[in-house]
């Protein structure tokens, strides 16, 4: 991880430099992204390649990663893999953002500094699935069992009378006996 990581940084000078920075880095180092994943100790490889084009700073962004997300369907841990690339053009202005073309993507810096770190953020951060989950419906029936084997617990935290029956949540039950007493 480069010492400059969390650090804003003049990216003009990087980008006349021509420099190159690899990184492999902790999930953790990452604040946006932290809350999300299911438990700690993974990590992000890649690199960072700063160029000028177009009279701009253009950073091509590469990130390697398994993101371990929480399956919303199980609610066990899927590893989301993450092979991400993208152009970045470093603008100091929205109307130089719209003049860019289809083929950058913009970043706003109007003071011509950003962390590194940022960059690699905001690429782990778009490749998140919208609804994590496991692709095969056998996975989440091994990961709800392995679940299930840590002890069972119903809707209101204490243990199910009959483990062996699914627990069944009508949460408009009552709600359908209000409206039966009001007419």
């Amino acid at each position: 991880m480069p010492a400059d990581w969390s650090r804003p940084v003049d990216v003009d000078r990087l980008a006349d430099a021509g420099e190159t920075r690899d990184f492999d880095a902790e999930l953790a180092v990452f604040p946006r992204l932290a809350d999300q994943l299911a438990r700690p100790g993974a990590r992000a490889r890649g690199s960072l390649s700063v160029a000028r084009e177009r009279r701009l700073p253009v950073v091509d962004v590469e990130v390697h990663a398994q993101l371990p997300l929480t399956c919303q369907r199980c609610l066990g841990v899927v590893e989301v893999p993450v092979d991400s690339s993208a152009r970045v053009a470093i603008v100091p202005d929205l109307a130089a953002a719209d003049a860019l073309g289809s083929d950058l993507e913009p970043y706003l810096a109007v003071d011509g500094k950003l962390a590194l770190r940022d960059l690699v953020e905001e690429q782990l951060l778009l490749s998140l699935p919208l609804v994590p989950r496991h692709e095969d419906d056998a996975q989440c029936a091994s990961a709800g069992a392995a679940r299930e084997d840590m002890g069972r617990e119903g809707a209101r935290g204490e243990p199910d009378e009959d483990a062996g029956a699914p627990v069944t949540q009508k949460p408009f039950a009552e709600l359908g006996e209000l409206l039966k007493r009001k007419r």
